[in-house]
């Protein structure tokens, strides 16, 4: 994860070589920053990032961050940070990393990877989210519904799906008169 986040090329989300563009909000790179202070204080290592780069003194960026070791307690495995962070637990077997996942009331994507072929059906299953990708973070394409689940949406964006929010059911109960 380390080497992945540092190969990030930090810049104008227009430019050609930009693979990560700023956030789009002074307040949500705030807010990103004091969720990994606070991962921190609570013991998390911080691997890699969790600055500001130097040289950017326009836009609202933040290194790619990769948090390890990070307790159920800090507030960014209990909210949701919308940046460049990557918190990482520990989990002690199979159900237990289901439960942590599912512990949080947001549910818009989970992510899961194994090389254990018999588990894929089974995260899929497991996770409670609105869309789960395993092996891979590519889950989220036009013909494909998009949406989460508790308080990470209702309904879903795309898809055949997307069609019954442009429906107007009636119900009508007539009774003989």
């Amino acid at each position: 994860m380390k080497a992945e986040a540092e190969k990030l090329v930090i810049g104008d989300s227009q430019a050609a070589a930009t693979t990560m563009g700023p956030l789009t909000l002074a307040s949500g790179r705030d807010k990103v920053e004091r969720l990994i202070a606070d991962a921190v204080e609570r013991g998390a290592e911080l691997v890699t990032g969790g600055k500001r780069p130097e040289g950017r003194n326009t836009g609202y960026f933040l290194q790619p961050t990769v948090l390890a070791d990070v307790p159920d307690a800090a507030l960014i495995m209990q909210q949701e940070p919308f940046g460049p962070v990557a918190p990482i637990a520990r989990f002690q077997d199979f159900d237990d990393a289901i439960a942590r996942a599912n512990s949080t009331p947001y549910g818009l994507a989970a992510y899961a990877f194994t090389r254990d072929q018999g588990k894929t059906a089974a995260l899929s299953r497991g996770l409670s989210a609105g869309m789960v990708g395993i092996n891979t973070f590519m889950i989220a394409h036009a013909e494909a519904p998009f949406g989460g689940i508790n308080h990470s949406g209702f309904g879903r964006e795309g898809g055949r799906e997307a069609i019954r929010d442009y429906q107007n059911t009636k119900m009508s109960h007539l009774m003989a008169g």
